[in-house]
């Protein structure tokens, strides 16, 4: 269910004739939802387990409640190792709610574990414990050994709806736990402050459970408990409070039925407003009247709403909070279901395989594909994943163990553990107190629109500074591609442009329009808005327990893997050292080879492309711009110069325009001289290049430079300096057994196909992709994740032998 369908739904229920008109909450709850918007965000990895001098590649999606998220442009990943201190940080624009990127594991690396930290800098003006944290496992050197470790258990008690109260039968729920977060299994008795035994309980689901008690006022409760080890302990139980309510809810069949009760004897709570509302929508709204009865209570419509987590909130008339609970809704309506098919299959030595990826509707599809040893990853059935990433864990506080497991059916036993999982985390999107008093978040993180570059002039009166003054900028990448910038003022000192792709550092060549002495008379600082990461995290909660004894197999595999991979590093050593003091030669390179070399870099560097070299072609020159010498070159292409602004198509979809690897649109391409183009690549539909994918297939125009083109005089004499964009771009690398079937070195690989970008629209609905075993595989597992243009989400997992 997407946005708007929410929203009529809401109406048709917040209108019928039980409900009560809007309050203050109310609208401060739309005033939240529409300018507060709540994000999170999903990593897929290639796989769970590394070694030191491996690639962790991972693609993300950003989601706001149930939609792709359209607000955020900038993503932030950060790897840290197990004491905080951060390893790496990369930083990559979001086109179409998702980006990818990668980390590189040092060789040297010591650690059994990395902490990755995910986020948009939007999601960090709330609350901190929704940010995207993991922690992956790295293998390969012999580390903790398995099941040598031991971490003490502890449980904490939840009653339902937050608080004990005097007088009334309370339902109490209960986790233990190790360090880890890792479940406990126990048994145990509660006790008054006198010692009386009062019952025994015991855990029903990974170390969860409930029982039932009624206090008394001057109740004192304390619980003695065994865990699986047979160590006893004590812990005593939240204070009993002398007045408040208490609220119960059954969740069970897609029906779910509330009840408020207060103490009989307490007239305080004669009246009381009951809320519900999902990410962020208020979804019901009530009132409870508890004058003739202490009981009462009501069923909430869900039939009809998406999966996700309902939140329920009791208020007195005055709007104050009393008791909360979250309950999970699970209609299973949040999935399609694409089809995996292998076309060709081998796990013998480098042995072909072909795999085919169909769609089942016509829905624009944005999805990752992952093909990794399964000897080496271990199982994962239950793993988070983006539906329970995305559904469930991304919306609450603190671990879950194997979280997909409540996806797996629909039956009573399945829905009655999940409510358990409800009953102990904690989950608050609101500070009521603010919301009642119509405030709103302090915002210290902007949205950000991609890159800026902003210029902060200082050491001068501002009054100095024209009105009218800009700041004129040449943007010069690594790869020696210009682009010309006009900042505007847009307060006293600051002069800034945003909106702006850019990968690795670039050179910013300035010059003030009014006052061209200005940059001599003051300090010109430049900066490209992006956040600064902490270099180390003040508190790491790892949620990894050391290897268990079922893990020996997968730590042998691992390490034989690291081994051979780090003889054949140190023999690649030797043999470059070798090489140094030999001459090679080899084949010559082509024109077109030479040409990528020079101006292309990161996703636009090599691949299957139509490549045109316009500096030897003598016709170039006559055509009017880009598109009409493109025109019929390009097998499926279609392009119509026909009005002031070129039409493109290509397989129903839209090509993507960059101009030297910044994406533009037809209208600037088309302005851009013939005769100052070197180079055009045009990627198919579905080449992964692009920021996207190029689903639509993408027409990279590269102008020239150095030797090819005149030197520009207007850049002499100006001021400049260093700015920092997004993190280069490293691709995957997947060797072609089939034209090298005898390279060099024995293939120890791990990820065996990685592909953050499978698109799939109208028209192409059906993608096919072809990859080569290593020498010493002999199980494969597949791993497809993504999301439809509705929101949908799929994830798919099997395993090839």
């Amino acid at each position: 269910m997407n946005r708007k369908q929410l929203s009529l739904w809401l109406f048709i229920v917040l209108f019928i004739p039980l409900l009560v008109s809007a309050q203050k909450i109310d609208s401060m709850m739309m005033i939240y939802a529409d300018k507060f918007p709540q994000e999170k965000v999903y990593l897929q990895f290639d796989k769970r387990v590394y070694n030191p001098g491996e690639t962790i590649w991972y693609k993300a999606y950003l989601f706001t409640g149930f939609d792709p998220s359209p607000f955020s442009r900038n993503f932030y990943a950060e790897m840290y190792d197990a004491s905080g201190n951060l390893l790496q940080r990369k930083t990559s624009p979001l086109s179409e709610s998702t980006s990818a990127g990668s980390f590189e594991i040092p060789e040297n690396f010591k650690g059994s574990r990395v902490h990755i930290r995910a986020y948009s800098t939007w999601m960090l003006n709330f609350d901190s414990s929704f940010v995207f944290e993991k922690d992956l496992r790295i293998a390969g050197i012999p580390k903790d050994s398995a099941g040598s470790s031991v971490s003490e258990a502890s449980i904490h008690f939840f009653p339902e709806g937050g608080d004990l109260v005097a007088g009334i039968e309370n339902d109490i729920a209960f986790k233990a736990n190790d360090a880890y977060g890792a479940p406990v299994r126990i048994t145990g008795s509660l006790h008054d402050a006198s010692g009386k035994d009062l019952l025994e309980f015991y855990s029903t689901h990974d170390g969860m459970g409930k029982f039932i008690i009624t206090p008394d006022k001057s109740d004192v409760f304390y619980a003695t408990w065994k865990d699986e080890k047979g160590i006893e302990h004590r812990t005593g139980l939240p204070p009993v409070k002398a007045s408040g309510v208490v609220l119960r809810a059954l969740n069970y069949s897609r029906k779910l039925v509330f009840s408020v009760a207060r103490q009989p004897d307490n007239a305080t709570y004669e009246k009381l407003t009951v809320i519900a509302h999902m990410n962020q929508q208020l979804v019901y709204k009530a009132i409870v009247n508890l004058k003739d009865n202490f009981m009462s209570g009501g069923s909430i419509p869900v039939e009809q709403l998406p999966t996700g987590i309902l939140q329920i909130t009791v208020f007195d008339m005055n709007d104050n909070p009393l008791a909360e609970r979250v309950v999970f809704v699970n209609n299973h309506n949040y999935g399609f279901d694409p089809k995996i098919r292998m076309q060709a299959k081998s796990v013998q030595r480098r042995g072909r395989n072909v795999l085919e990826i169909e769609v089942p509707d016509t829905l624009k599809c944005n999805m990752s594909l992952a093909v990794t040893d399964a000897e080496v990853d271990g199982v994962r059935d239950n793993d988070d994943n983006i539906v329970s990433r995305l559904l469930l864990t991304g919306d609450i506080h603190g671990y879950v163990k194997d979280p997909y497991y409540y996806f797996k059916n629909n039956s009573d036993t399945l829905a009655q553990q999940l409510d358990l999982v409800m009953l102990t985390h904690g989950w608050r999107r609101f500070r009521w107190d603010l919301v009642r008093e119509g405030k709103t978040p302090l915002i210290k993180y902007p949205i950000q629109n991609y890159l800026s570059i902003n210029a902060d002039v200082l050491g001068v009166d501002f009054n100095r500074i024209a009105q009218d003054e800009n700041l004129n900028l040449i943007l010069r990448s690594k790869d020696s591609s210009t682009r010309m910038l006009d900042l505007p003022r847009i307060t006293k000192g600051r002069f800034g442009v945003t909106g702006l792709i850019f990968f690795d550092t670039a050179r910013a060549f300035y010059q003030f329009n009014v006052n061209r002495k200005l940059s001599n008379e003051a300090a010109v600082i430049f900066n490209t808005g992006l956040n600064n990461s902490p270099r180390k995290l003040r508190s790491i909660s790892m949620t990894l327990p050391s290897w268990s004894p079922e893990d020996s197999l997968l730590i042998r595999k691992n390490q034989m893997v690291f081994v051979q991979a780090a003889r054949l590093r140190d023999e690649e050593k030797k043999r470059v050292k070798t090489l140094e003091t030999v001459t090679v030669t080899g084949r010559v390179k082509s024109d077109a080879e030479k040409l990528d070399e020079t101006y292309t870099s990161g996703m636009f560097s090599g691949g299957d492309a139509n490549t045109f070299s316009l500096l030897n072609d003598p016709t170039a020159n006559a055509y009017l711009d880009i598109f009409n010498y493109l025109q019929g070159k390009v097998a499926g292409l279609q392009i119509s110069t026909v009005g002031p602004t070129p039409s493109l198509s290509w397989r129903g979809g839209t090509p993507s325009l960059y101009l030297n690897e910044m994406q533009v649109d037809a209208e600037q391409l088309k302005s851009t001289p013939v005769s100052d183009v070197a180079m055009v690549k045009v990627f198919r539909p579905g080449s992964g290049v692009g920021f996207g994918g190029g689903a639509g297939g993408v027409i990279a125009v590269y102008t020239k430079k150095g030797s090819e083109n005149k030197p520009d005089p207007s850049i002499k004499g100006l001021d400049q300096a260093r700015l920092i964009g997004y993190s280069p771009v490293r691709q995957f690398y997947s060797p072609d057994y089939l034209r090298q079937p005898e390279l060099e070195g024995q293939d120890v690989r791990t990820t065996l196909y990685w592909n953050p970008y499978i698109l799939t629209e109208n028209g192409n609905t059906k993608r096919e992709f072809t990859f080569y075993n290593n020498d010493v595989t002999h199980k494969l597992r597949v791993v497809l994740e993504g999301f439809n243009e509705e929101g949908k989400l799929t994830h798919i997992e099997q395993i090839v032998e």
